[in-house]
């Protein structure tokens, strides 16, 4: 089996969905011994800021020496993004290997009626891959809320985090945010320790640390409080923490927010016996690069990518541009799934924009271009649905000038398109 066969094999288990339920993933990581039990973790849960905090981590425990495992979800430009030990993405060979191993595992389960899903083999890849390699430990991300989640088969971790908390995934998770938080709060393991990221809603705060104490774990706030802001930029933020200068080079203050609690994760591991100085966290952090995080990827004429794809992202997109680029003319490449809060995110859009390329993103979940340029006119904005995106792109580079900012936004799948265009 080579690469592509590998990836097609991969693909064509999308039909199962998403089904969340831990007999899939406990019958794969059975059959290979399971590789998870021979690995250390940081597990971290929530809705947004997931994969930012994640890669501190990640980047801090590199700098520190380690061989650090990072599995994180989705990819934005290579498949091979989810799985990576020190920053370098799983090799094509390994990840066709390791998949052609899987796959009679798979055949036999199928014999009882087991069929695990794409994101589960996914996972048992690399848990397969970090054994192989001996990562000293593994950052790993939680695909969809926590407690029925594939990554949720580990039985311990050196800390759980969580993340901001807000609405998303609701068919799934419950139509409260307590009752998303629950689920979150799930990754928690009995006796372990809790690093919990500043939540605006005191009350989502409050029930995190009652799940942490139900669970006999030690909480462990943020560090929010012993950071000063000292600038803020579009292209990051620089603080004082600990009496000493971090640039976060990351726009938006909510990664100021997921600093503070991977911060906080690090001094639990620090308290653990974990070797991180503070020249580690300096050198991890200003190594940071995160795809479609408020991306430039073109400064003629400026062009801008986010994945934010929920109404939490969005405000923090929103806030950033009304404060970098309100005297700018904002046009936009514009596409969501209708499975998102697309008519909030579409109204924030039609506020700032003044004109909105809509594009039907490369997902059966999308919305199509007129159904979202629809939504758009219906708040008052501007819009042009063009059903094919780098067809929609083209377009609003060509009305783009001196005096204008692209933003291609809406969509992880839709900042991946636009990307491969650059390459």
């Amino acid at each position: 089996m080579n690469y592509n066969e590998a990836l097609e094999f991969i693909h064509s288990r999308m039909k199962f969905g998403s089904q969340p339920g831990m007999e899939r993933i406990s019958a794969l990581c059975e059959a290979f011994g399971n590789p998870q039990d021979k690995l250390k973790f940081v597990h971290v849960a929530g809705t947004n800021g997931k994969g930012s905090t994640c890669t501190m981590i990640a980047k801090i425990l590199e700098a520190s020496g380690y061989k650090v495992g990072l599995f994180t979800s989705p990819f934005v430009v290579d498949f091979r993004e989810r799985i990576q030990i020190n920053s370098e993405m799983i090799p094509k060979e390994d990840f066709a290997d390791i998949v052609e191993k899987i796959v009679p595992v798979i055949d036999a389960l199928k014999e009882k009626d087991i069929n695990p899903t794409e994101f589960e083999i996914i996972t048992m890849a690399a848990f397969l891959y970090f054994e192989k390699e001996n990562c000293d430990i593994v950052v790993l991300e939680v695909g969809l809320g926590g407690t029925l989640d594939s990554t949720n088969i580990i039985k311990s971790s050196e800390v759980s985090v969580i993340t901001s908390i807000s609405m998303d995934h609701t068919d799934i998770l419950g139509d409260t945010i307590l009752d998303i938080a629950a689920h979150k709060c799930g990754i928690f393991k009995s006796g372990g320790h809790v690093v919990g990221y500043p939540q605006p809603d005191f009350t989502v705060e409050r029930f995190i640390k009652e799940k942490a104490k139900e669970a006999g774990c030690e909480y462990t706030h943020s560090e929010l409080g012993r950071i000063r802001l000292v600038r803020e930029e579009f292209d990051g933020s620089t603080i004082i923490y600990a009496g000493c200068t971090f640039k976060i080079p990351l726009s938006g203050k909510h990664q100021i927010y997921n600093f503070s609690t991977a911060i906080a994760a690090i001094n639990v591991l620090k308290g653990k016996g974990w070797n991180v100085s503070m020249k580690n966290m300096l050198d991890g952090v200003a190594s940071l690069k995160m795809p479609a995080r408020v991306e430039t990827v073109s400064t003629d004429p400026l062009v801008i990518v986010d994945g934010g794809h929920n109404a939490e992202g969005f405000d923090a997109l929103y806030n950033t541009l009304e404060k970098y680029f309100k005297d700018k003319k904002i046009i936009a490449v514009f596409g969501m799934m209708r499975d998102k809060d697309y008519k909030y995110c579409a109204e924030k859009m039609a506020s700032l924009c003044d004109v909105i390329y809509t594009t039907t993103v490369s997902n059966p979940r999308s919305l199509t271009a007129k159904e979202l340029a629809e939504e758009v006119k219906s708040h008052g904005g501007k819009a042009k649905p063009v059903d094919d995106c780098a067809k929609a792109y083209k377009k609003a580079i060509k009305k783009a000038d001196a005096d204008s900012v692209v933003i291609v936004c809406g969509s992880l799948y839709l900042a991946s398109d636009i990307k491969n265009l650059q390459n």
